[in-house]
């Protein structure tokens, strides 16, 4: 029997295939959540502000917990840390339903239960990347990096769809109920994983191991690149997929319901094309130029929705960003996952991860307090524009995104 391509060798291994369903039912689940408490949110308030905060409330505890998330990981197992992120997420999705089916679900209410989301989900995104070097030989290790990219997106693009369409007809309430199933689903199928045992870490105290990965990163220049332009991605482009969505649909092109799920869709869409060509054809192509043209062409669908008062052109722009996003967070996910020693895996991703969580609650909580205070076609005008500058001058003073074509040291 033939060996499977190079690119599609990853899903060989039973434990890594589990793995990928499990995580991308689980993530379709949770993105219909992510889509229905802003929505919600902004039914009940009709405020940008309100829908940026239940987003920072999310995303500050998910940012904090982050690096012990890290830590963890370097120390005991991994599996044990999502299934238990996994469990308490769904745990608040079954309190979101009872509380939205008995009418109790207020602002207030929607915020500490988001709190508690957030911190769950701490501990969901640094075991979960740093899971896929245990399940994989390393010489798969990027085909699987990619397939957990993928997983991700794929997660993006259908969550949206089906959520579009269920709060459009049927509002929140069954969007959460396919949030639990969706966690359950995916404990259920990832429960068989096995996993190789991870090299023994020296048992240092939390925050000087932590220091020491921080240190890990700061002496590698390409890291700290990573780093920066993870955190400027998130905090004035991928904010208007997650947090400050369904601010663009009501305020920018006036779609109401339908439209939040037609914009998200059409992102996750977007990644979900560009996922498909990087997981098949990716080692075609150099990390540094791919890194390049995302973030350029993630600040011009940003600028092209921003400038636009027709909804065709407003929708082509979501799904190019969309598809930047996708060709973004593959590319820095993958140069992190090759060049870092297995022993900083763990807070190698969270300090990564946690790039990502700082600038999405920064970015919604100034994006909402601006499109309050002038309009929200103006922040995206106004980030986007802030995203082309940080493009032009990464690009002249990392000369090209060049550091991430290193390879393990």
């Amino acid at each position: 029997m033939p060996a499977p391509p190079t690119a599609l060798r990853a899903l060989s291994h039973r434990s890594f295939l589990l793995f990928f369903i499990g995580v991308s039912i689980a993530t379709s689940g949770q993105f219909m959540q992510s889509l229905a408490v802003p929505f919600y949110m902004n039914e009940l308030t009709d405020s940008n502000f309100w829908v940026g905060s239940s987003a920072f409330a999310v995303l500050i505890p998910s940012l904090i917990m982050t690096p012990v998330a890290g830590i963890w990981s370097d120390r005991i197992s991994r599996k044990a840390i999502l299934f238990g992120s996994f469990f308490t997420q769904l745990a608040c999705s079954a309190a979101f339903l009872v509380l939205f089916a008995s009418d109790q679900l207020t602002p207030w209410l929607m915020l500490a239960i988001q709190v508690v989301v957030g911190m769950a989900s701490g501990f969901q995104w640094a075991p979960t990347q740093a899971m896929t070097a245990l399940l994989v030989p390393p010489e798969d290790l990027l085909s699987a990096v990619r397939f957990v990219s993928l997983s991700f997106t794929a997660g993006r693009a259908i969550g949206p769809a089906l959520a579009g369409l269920t709060l459009l007809y049927w509002g929140p309430g069954p969007a959460f109920a396919v949030t639990i199933v969706g966690f359950g689903a995916g404990l259920l199928l990832m429960a068989p994983m096995r996993l190789r045992v991870a090299e023994p870490v020296e048992q240092e105290p939390f925050w000087l191991q932590f220091r020491h990965g921080m240190e890990y990163i700061w002496r590698r220049p390409e890291m700290r690149l990573v780093v920066s332009t993870s955190f400027v991605v998130a905090a004035v482009g991928a904010v208007f997929a997650f947090a400050l969505v369904a601010s663009v649909a009501d305020d920018v092109f006036a779609l109401g319901d339908g439209g939040l799920g037609w914009l998200t869709a059409v992102f996750g869409f977007g990644s979900l094309a560009v996922g498909l060509y990087v997981t098949r054809y990716g080692d075609r192509h150099l990390r540094s130029r791919v890194e390049m043209a995302a973030v350029g062409v993630y600040a011009l669908g940003v600028l092209l929705v921003g400038v636009t008062p027709w909804l065709a052109f407003g929708l082509l722009g979501y799904f190019v960003f969309g598809a930047a996003h996708m060709a973004h967070g593959v590319t820095v996910n993958s140069a992190l996952q090759i060049q870092v020693d297995e022993q900083y895996r763990g807070r190698v991703m969270s300090v990564w991860l946690m790039s990502v969580l700082a600038g999405l609650p920064i970015g919604s909580l100034i994006g909402g307090y601006l499109g309050d205070l002038v309009s929200m076609r103006f922040v995206l005008l106004l980030f986007g524009g802030i995203l082309a500058v940080f493009w032009a001058i990464t690009v002249i003073r990392s000369n090209g995104f060049a550091g991430l074509d290193r390879g393990p040291e």
